[in-house]
């Protein structure tokens, strides 16, 4: 058996014994492919290591002839040098991309910041100013005749407008129906009288009424801080006998809220349901040369608010909306929306 064994063997031995070892060329093709390197190319230029690989199969299938294989190897590796060249550009093309989000992304950091800034001296310019506007108000229904005979007309139809928003905010928080009727009616004949006075004494008489009613009002909770409402939602919080209103711009889009207000309104749901049940009214102000399609319009506005925000949770019933015409030459220059939280004590 043994002798046999050792015959059948003899045929393997003899294959083994003729093979010869691969050329040094391509043992150094081969070790270029395994490298590091080759992985990166892979990873980074899959179509120029592709190239690379199929130049070093050609190179191996002359290995038995010397001059073509180190033509071939030489043509390897200058595909492989080259497919590295890609490699790098590609690499170098993705942080040049990454660099320029990050670069876009600060930029446009920078952009809201120095938007938001604006915003903000906006706004407290505009709280400056309505706390002025508040102040002549009153001074002018108190004094008439000291009001500039150019601006009475407007100043009037503003007390007169004003006294309207008093006489609605005491209806809410409570006052008889009899004593709102009685101011009501004076407004509307200070409305036909062309002297300035009566127009005072409608509004003097319309904020004594919302004096009273929330004087005769429960207490309630304590007003949420007045800075809540200055943050987040971009709203210009201030105060007058009524409440804290809140004035927002750019919400609409014709009758309908706007895609873009809809991050604004939840903040606000949120401010108005910290303030418990208080009574919240919807001005809307739009200005035109005609009364009845601007009211129209600021209508459908205060509407299609109020709708949003009893859907984010706001009780109907605390809710009371009205569109009103903003008039040309009063203090009010913008279009606008004032929400007004009737808090107890905030006059």
């Amino acid at each position: 058996m043994r002798p046999a064994r050792f015959i059948l063997l003899l045929p393997l031995l003899a294959a083994c014994a003729g093979q010869r070892p691969a050329p040094r060329a391509v043992v150094d093709l081969d070790r270029m492919l395994a490298s590091p390197a080759a992985r990166e190319v892979a990873r980074d230029a899959p179509e120029a290591y592709g190239a690379t690989v199929l130049a070093v199969e050609r190179a191996r299938t002359v290995a038995d002839d010397a001059p073509r294989l180190e033509e071939a190897a030489q043509e390897s590796r200058i595909l492989f040098e080259e497919a590295q060249c890609r490699a790098r550009q590609a690499v170098a093309r993705r942080r040049q991309e990454a660099a320029e989000r990050a670069l876009a992304e600060v930029t446009a950091d920078v952009t809201r910041m120095e938007e938001e800034a604006r915003r903000l001296e906006s706004e407290r310019a505009q709280a400056v100013e309505a706390r002025q506007r508040a102040d002549r108000a009153r001074a002018a229904a108190a004094a008439p005749a000291r009001v500039p005979a150019s601006e009475r007309a407007a100043v009037a139809a503003e007390l007169r407008q004003q006294a309207l928003l008093f006489t609605a905010a005491a209806a809410m928080l409570g006052a008889e129906e009899s004593r709102v009727a009685a101011v009501r009616q004076r407004i509307a004949t200070a409305e036909g009288v062309a002297a300035l006075g009566p127009s005072g004494e409608a509004y003097l008489a319309a904020e004594r009424l919302v004096t009273a009613a929330r004087a005769a009002r429960p207490a309630g909770p304590a007003p949420a801080a007045e800075g809540a409402w200055t943050d987040p939602a971009g709203l210009d919080a201030r105060r007058d006998a009524r409440g804290v209103i809140a004035v927002l711009r750019g919400f609409f889009l014709g009758p309908r809220l706007a895609p873009a207000a809809r991050q604004r309104v939840e903040t606000l749901a949120r401010v108005v349901r910290a303030q418990g049940d208080a009574p919240v009214r919807i001005e809307v102000f739009v200005g035109g040369a005609a009364r009845g399609p601007a009211e129209a319009l600021a209508n459908a506005q205060a509407q299609s608010l109020a709708a949003e925000l009893r859907r984010l949770g706001i009780p109907g019933d605390h809710l009371q909306t009205q569109g009103l015409h903003r008039i040309e030459g009063s203090s009010r220059r913008d279009d606008r929306v004032e929400v007004v939280v009737l808090l107890p004590g905030a006059s």
